[in-house]
Protein backbone atom coordinates (compact mmCIF):
# COMPACT_ATOMS: atom_id res chain seq x y z
CA UNK A 1 0.00 0.00 0.00
CA UNK A 2 2.55 2.17 -0.42
CA UNK A 3 4.67 4.80 -2.76
CA UNK A 4 7.89 4.58 -4.41
CA UNK A 5 11.13 4.73 -2.28
CA UNK A 6 12.71 7.89 -0.99
CA UNK A 7 15.28 7.76 1.39
CA UNK A 8 16.32 11.10 3.22
CA UNK A 9 19.38 12.33 3.90
CA UNK A 10 20.99 12.53 7.51
CA UNK A 11 21.57 16.03 9.03
CA UNK A 12 24.45 17.88 10.61
CA UNK A 13 24.91 19.13 14.09
CA UNK A 14 27.32 21.66 15.60
CA UNK A 15 29.14 22.88 11.85
CA UNK A 16 28.42 26.50 12.23
CA UNK A 17 30.13 26.76 16.01
CA UNK A 18 33.41 24.29 14.47
CA UNK A 19 33.23 27.02 11.42
CA UNK A 20 33.48 30.05 13.52
CA UNK A 21 36.12 28.87 16.13
CA UNK A 22 38.27 28.15 13.11
CA UNK A 23 38.72 31.48 11.62
CA UNK A 24 40.99 34.61 12.62
CA UNK A 25 43.41 31.79 14.34
CA UNK A 26 46.87 32.42 12.97
CA UNK A 27 49.61 33.54 15.05
CA UNK A 28 51.56 36.58 14.67
CA UNK A 29 55.06 37.02 16.04
CA UNK A 30 57.48 40.01 16.41
CA UNK A 31 61.58 40.11 16.05
CA UNK A 32 62.81 41.06 19.67
CA UNK A 33 62.11 38.80 22.64
CA UNK A 34 60.94 41.30 25.12
CA UNK A 35 58.80 43.31 23.35
CA UNK A 36 58.08 40.53 21.14
CA UNK A 37 56.91 38.58 24.00
CA UNK A 38 54.80 41.71 25.35
CA UNK A 39 53.18 41.56 21.48
CA UNK A 40 52.46 38.01 21.82
CA UNK A 41 51.18 37.92 24.86
CA UNK A 42 48.61 41.07 24.13
CA UNK A 43 47.79 39.42 20.81
CA UNK A 44 47.14 35.97 22.12
CA UNK A 45 44.73 37.92 24.72
CA UNK A 46 42.99 39.78 22.42
CA UNK A 47 42.66 36.31 20.25
CA UNK A 48 41.24 34.60 22.94
CA UNK A 49 38.59 37.46 23.40
CA UNK A 50 38.21 37.45 20.01
CA UNK A 51 37.75 33.54 19.42
CA UNK A 52 35.10 33.59 22.77
CA UNK A 53 33.49 36.46 21.11
CA UNK A 54 32.65 34.93 17.65
CA UNK A 55 31.81 31.47 19.36
CA UNK A 56 29.59 33.12 21.51
CA UNK A 57 28.15 35.36 18.62
CA UNK A 58 28.26 31.99 16.55
CA UNK A 59 26.23 30.04 19.29
CA UNK A 60 23.43 32.42 19.62
CA UNK A 61 22.79 32.40 16.04
CA UNK A 62 21.95 28.32 16.53
CA UNK A 63 18.51 27.47 16.11
CA UNK A 64 17.67 25.73 19.17
CA UNK A 65 16.59 21.76 18.22
CA UNK A 66 14.00 22.49 21.93
CA UNK A 67 12.41 25.70 21.08
CA UNK A 68 11.61 24.33 17.43
CA UNK A 69 10.00 20.77 18.23
CA UNK A 70 6.12 20.92 18.90
CA UNK A 71 4.36 19.75 21.66
CA UNK A 72 1.76 16.89 21.47
CA UNK A 73 -0.77 19.55 21.75
CA UNK A 74 0.55 21.49 19.04
CA UNK A 75 0.60 18.38 17.43
CA UNK A 76 -2.93 17.91 17.74
CA UNK A 77 -4.03 21.42 17.09
CA UNK A 78 -2.24 20.96 13.59
CA UNK A 79 -3.97 17.83 12.99
CA UNK A 80 -7.23 18.71 13.78
CA UNK A 81 -7.21 22.00 11.56
CA UNK A 82 -5.79 19.71 8.65
CA UNK A 83 -8.24 17.44 8.73
CA UNK A 84 -11.18 19.61 9.28
CA UNK A 85 -10.17 20.83 5.94
CA UNK A 86 -11.11 17.32 3.98
CA UNK A 87 -14.59 17.64 5.69
CA UNK A 88 -16.17 14.39 6.59
CA UNK A 89 -12.95 12.02 5.36
CA UNK A 90 -11.22 13.98 7.78
CA UNK A 91 -13.34 12.89 10.52
CA UNK A 92 -13.00 9.07 9.52
CA UNK A 93 -9.43 10.12 9.29
CA UNK A 94 -9.13 11.62 12.75
CA UNK A 95 -11.15 9.01 14.46
CA UNK A 96 -9.14 5.71 13.20
CA UNK A 97 -5.53 8.15 13.64
CA UNK A 98 -6.73 8.34 17.60
CA UNK A 99 -7.32 4.69 17.98
CA UNK A 100 -4.47 3.88 16.42
CA UNK A 101 -1.95 6.31 18.99
CA UNK A 102 -4.40 4.35 21.74
CA UNK A 103 -2.65 1.60 20.65
CA UNK A 104 0.61 2.58 20.04
CA UNK A 105 0.62 4.68 22.98
CA UNK A 106 0.45 1.60 25.37
CA UNK A 107 2.84 -1.17 26.17
CA UNK A 108 1.85 -3.84 23.87
CA UNK A 109 2.66 -6.56 21.51
CA UNK A 110 1.76 -4.59 18.52
CA UNK A 111 3.88 -1.29 20.08
CA UNK A 112 6.82 -3.73 20.75
CA UNK A 113 6.95 -5.09 17.22
CA UNK A 114 7.13 -1.23 15.84
CA UNK A 115 9.38 -0.68 18.17
CA UNK A 116 12.02 -2.86 17.09
CA UNK A 117 12.04 -0.49 13.94
CA UNK A 118 11.79 3.58 15.85
CA UNK A 119 12.03 3.47 19.92
CA UNK A 120 8.74 5.98 19.91
CA UNK A 121 6.44 4.60 17.02
CA UNK A 122 3.39 6.74 18.51
CA UNK A 123 5.48 9.90 18.33
CA UNK A 124 6.39 9.57 14.94
CA UNK A 125 2.94 8.66 13.96
CA UNK A 126 1.48 11.82 16.29
CA UNK A 127 3.75 13.64 13.57
CA UNK A 128 2.06 12.44 10.51
CA UNK A 129 0.43 14.20 8.26
CA UNK A 130 -2.77 13.23 5.63
CA UNK A 131 -3.89 13.73 2.11
CA UNK A 132 -6.64 12.63 0.06
CA UNK A 133 -6.15 11.52 -3.57
CA UNK A 134 -9.09 11.82 -5.08
CA UNK A 135 -8.63 10.41 -8.56
CA UNK A 136 -7.58 7.31 -7.08
CA UNK A 137 -8.23 3.93 -8.45
CA UNK A 138 -11.84 2.74 -7.92
CA UNK A 139 -12.30 -0.21 -9.49
CA UNK A 140 -11.61 -4.04 -8.37
CA UNK A 141 -9.06 -5.41 -11.47
CA UNK A 142 -10.32 -9.40 -12.10
CA UNK A 143 -8.39 -11.80 -14.30
CA UNK A 144 -7.71 -15.52 -14.61
CA UNK A 145 -4.32 -16.67 -13.65
CA UNK A 146 -2.34 -19.56 -15.85
CA UNK A 147 -4.50 -22.10 -13.69
CA UNK A 148 -7.81 -20.94 -14.41
CA UNK A 149 -7.98 -18.94 -10.99
CA UNK A 150 -9.41 -15.97 -10.89
CA UNK A 151 -7.87 -13.50 -9.27
CA UNK A 152 -8.66 -9.78 -7.51
CA UNK A 153 -6.89 -7.05 -7.32
CA UNK A 154 -8.51 -4.44 -4.95
CA UNK A 155 -8.12 -0.30 -5.69
CA UNK A 156 -5.05 0.35 -3.42
CA UNK A 157 -6.22 2.47 0.18
CA UNK A 158 -3.06 4.52 1.03
CA UNK A 159 0.02 5.07 -0.01
CA UNK A 160 3.58 6.40 1.91
CA UNK A 161 7.36 6.86 1.58
CA UNK A 162 9.43 4.11 2.65
CA UNK A 163 11.61 5.49 5.39
CA UNK A 164 10.05 8.65 5.19
CA UNK A 165 10.40 8.75 8.91
CA UNK A 166 8.68 11.90 11.02
CA UNK A 167 6.54 14.60 9.91
CA UNK A 168 6.45 12.93 6.52
CA UNK A 169 2.78 12.19 4.83
CA UNK A 170 0.13 9.11 4.58
CA UNK A 171 -2.17 9.56 1.30
CA UNK A 172 -5.13 8.08 1.20
CA UNK A 173 -7.53 6.65 -1.62
CA UNK A 174 -10.68 8.62 -1.51
CA UNK A 175 -12.08 5.59 -3.88
CA UNK A 176 -10.13 2.83 -1.77
CA UNK A 177 -11.79 0.61 1.16
CA UNK A 178 -10.34 3.31 3.45
CA UNK A 179 -13.58 5.04 2.73
CA UNK A 180 -15.50 2.51 0.82
CA UNK A 181 -17.58 -1.09 1.15
CA UNK A 182 -17.96 -1.99 -2.18
CA UNK A 183 -16.43 -1.40 -5.58
CA UNK A 184 -17.26 -2.45 -9.33
CA UNK A 185 -15.38 -5.36 -10.85
CA UNK A 186 -13.84 -4.61 -13.99
CA UNK A 187 -12.92 -8.40 -15.79
CA UNK A 188 -9.65 -8.57 -17.82
CA UNK A 189 -8.27 -10.89 -20.63
CA UNK A 190 -5.69 -13.02 -20.20
CA UNK A 191 -3.21 -10.05 -21.54
CA UNK A 192 -4.63 -7.71 -18.95
CA UNK A 193 -6.45 -5.63 -21.13
CA UNK A 194 -10.21 -5.35 -22.42
CA UNK A 195 -11.52 -4.48 -19.22
CA UNK A 196 -15.34 -5.41 -19.20
CA UNK A 197 -18.19 -4.57 -15.64
CA UNK A 198 -18.88 -7.85 -14.25
CA UNK A 199 -21.05 -7.28 -11.49
CA UNK A 200 -20.05 -5.44 -7.65
CA UNK A 201 -17.63 -7.32 -4.74
CA UNK A 202 -16.74 -6.09 -1.28
CA UNK A 203 -13.62 -4.18 -0.24
CA UNK A 204 -11.84 -6.15 2.04
CA UNK A 205 -8.76 -5.47 3.78
CA UNK A 206 -7.26 -9.16 5.17
CA UNK A 207 -10.22 -10.00 6.60
CA UNK A 208 -11.90 -6.98 7.52
CA UNK A 209 -14.35 -5.61 5.37
CA UNK A 210 -13.90 -1.94 3.98
CA UNK A 211 -15.02 1.25 5.38
CA UNK A 212 -14.70 -0.20 9.05
CA UNK A 213 -13.05 0.36 11.93
CA UNK A 214 -11.13 -2.60 12.04
CA UNK A 215 -9.89 -1.67 8.23
CA UNK A 216 -9.04 1.68 8.92
CA UNK A 217 -7.12 1.20 11.89
CA UNK A 218 -4.83 -1.76 9.92
CA UNK A 219 -4.30 0.42 6.64
CA UNK A 220 -2.93 3.52 8.71
CA UNK A 221 -0.41 0.54 11.24
CA UNK A 222 0.56 -0.48 7.17
CA UNK A 223 1.51 2.27 6.48
CA UNK A 224 3.40 3.43 9.68
CA UNK A 225 5.02 0.07 8.99
CA UNK A 226 6.39 1.73 5.87
CA UNK A 227 7.52 5.21 7.31
CA UNK A 228 9.71 3.86 9.80
CA UNK A 229 11.12 0.93 7.80
CA UNK A 230 9.11 -1.82 9.97
CA UNK A 231 7.41 -3.15 6.57
CA UNK A 232 9.51 -4.23 3.29
CA UNK A 233 8.52 -2.23 0.26
CA UNK A 234 5.49 -3.00 -1.76
CA UNK A 235 3.74 -1.34 -4.48
CA UNK A 236 0.08 -1.19 -6.06
CA UNK A 237 0.53 -4.69 -8.53
CA UNK A 238 -0.16 -8.38 -8.57
CA UNK A 239 2.67 -10.15 -6.85
CA UNK A 240 0.86 -9.70 -3.53
CA UNK A 241 3.51 -8.34 -1.51
CA UNK A 242 1.00 -5.94 0.04
CA UNK A 243 -1.00 -8.89 1.36
CA UNK A 244 1.58 -9.71 2.82
CA UNK A 245 2.67 -6.81 4.98
CA UNK A 246 -0.98 -6.38 5.78
CA UNK A 247 -1.00 -9.97 7.36
CA UNK A 248 2.55 -9.19 9.43
CA UNK A 249 0.84 -6.31 10.55
CA UNK A 250 -2.29 -8.21 11.56
CA UNK A 251 0.20 -11.10 12.96
CA UNK A 252 1.46 -8.43 15.40
CA UNK A 253 -1.34 -6.42 15.80
CA UNK A 254 -4.86 -8.19 15.86
CA UNK A 255 -5.27 -8.55 19.27
CA UNK A 256 -5.00 -4.63 19.74
CA UNK A 257 -7.20 -3.54 16.89
CA UNK A 258 -10.24 -5.13 17.86
CA UNK A 259 -10.53 -3.67 21.12
CA UNK A 260 -9.11 -0.47 19.80
CA UNK A 261 -11.94 -0.24 16.73
CA UNK A 262 -15.11 -0.45 19.47
CA UNK A 263 -13.50 2.96 21.39
CA UNK A 264 -13.36 6.28 20.87
CA UNK A 265 -10.01 7.57 20.56
CA UNK A 266 -8.77 10.65 22.75
CA UNK A 267 -8.04 12.37 19.90
CA UNK A 268 -11.23 13.21 18.89
CA UNK A 269 -12.41 14.45 22.05
CA UNK A 270 -9.01 17.01 21.82
CA UNK A 271 -10.25 18.16 18.15
CA UNK A 272 -13.89 18.09 19.23
CA UNK A 273 -12.62 20.99 21.85
CA UNK A 274 -10.50 22.44 18.79
CA UNK A 275 -14.28 23.12 16.69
Amino acid sequence: MNGPSELRPAGTTGVDVARCMGRNSDAKTSGNLPTGWRKRHQSFVLRRRFIAAAVFSCVLFVPSRSHSQPTPNQEEERVALELSALGKQGDTIARARGQVLDILQHGNACTVWFQESDPDPAEVFRSLHFELEMGGPSYVYGMRDHEGGLLFKHPWAASSTQYGGSHSTILLNANGPFFNRTSVVMQLDPTGRLARPDGIRLLTISSYKGNTPEAQITILLHELGHIIGRLPEDHDSWDGQSSRNTSDVLRHCKTETRPAARNSPSSIRVRNSAD
